[in-house]
C-alpha cells in the first residue's frame, strides 16, 4: 500500500514543527540559564522551563511525525488527537475574543480552517492506515 502523498506532507510538516520546537526549546533553556546568574535584572526560571516543556514536545512531535511518515497506526490516533485539541482550542479562542469584543481576525479564521480540513483529511486517510497495520 502506497503512502498517501497527504500523510507525506503533514508527517513532513510535524517533523520539521519537531525540529524547530526542539531548537526553541534548546535555545530558550540555554538562555535562560544565562539569567539565572546571580546580579542579572530578570529570572531566567521562567525560560528555562518553558525550554524544557518546547523541547520534550518537541520529542513527542518527532516520533508523531514519524509515526505518520512509517505509516503506524498509533501515529493516525495520536496526529487526531492532536487536531481536535487544536481544533477546540482554536475555536474556544476565536469565540472568547468575540465575546470580548476584540473581533476575530481573519487571521484566526483561518488557522481555524485549515485545521478543521486537515482534521476531516485524516479522518478519511484511516483506511490507509488500517491496511498499513494488516500487512505488517
Amino acid at each position: 500500500m502506497r503512502r498517501p502523498a497527504g500523510i507525506t506532507v503533514l508527517g513532513a510538516l510535524v517533523s520539521l514543527a519537531a525540529l524547530i520546537m526542539v531548537l526553541i526549546g534548546i535555545a530558550s533553556f540555554f538562555v535562560g540559564l544565562a539569567f539565572l546568574i546571580p546580579g542579572t535584572p530578570i529570572s531566567g526560571t521562567e525560560l528555562v522551563l518553558n525550554g524544557i516543556l518546547y523541547f520534550f514536545i518537541g520529542v513527542a512531535l518527532g516520533i508523531a511525525g514519524g509515526g505518520l511518515l512509517m505509516m503506524r497506526p498509533w501515529a493516525w490516533g495520536v496526529a487526531l488527537i492532536a487536531t481536535l485539541v487544536t481544533l477546540a482550542y482554536l475555536g474556544y479562542r476565536v469565540y472568547e475574543r468575540s465575546n470580548a469584543g476584540s473581533g476575530t481576525t481573519l487571521t484566526s479564521l483561518l488557522t481555524l480552517g485549515i485545521v478543521a480540513i486537515i482534521f476531516v483529511y485524516l479522518l478519511s486517510a484511516s483506511r490507509a492506515f488500517r491496511r498499513s497495520a494488516r500487512s505488517m
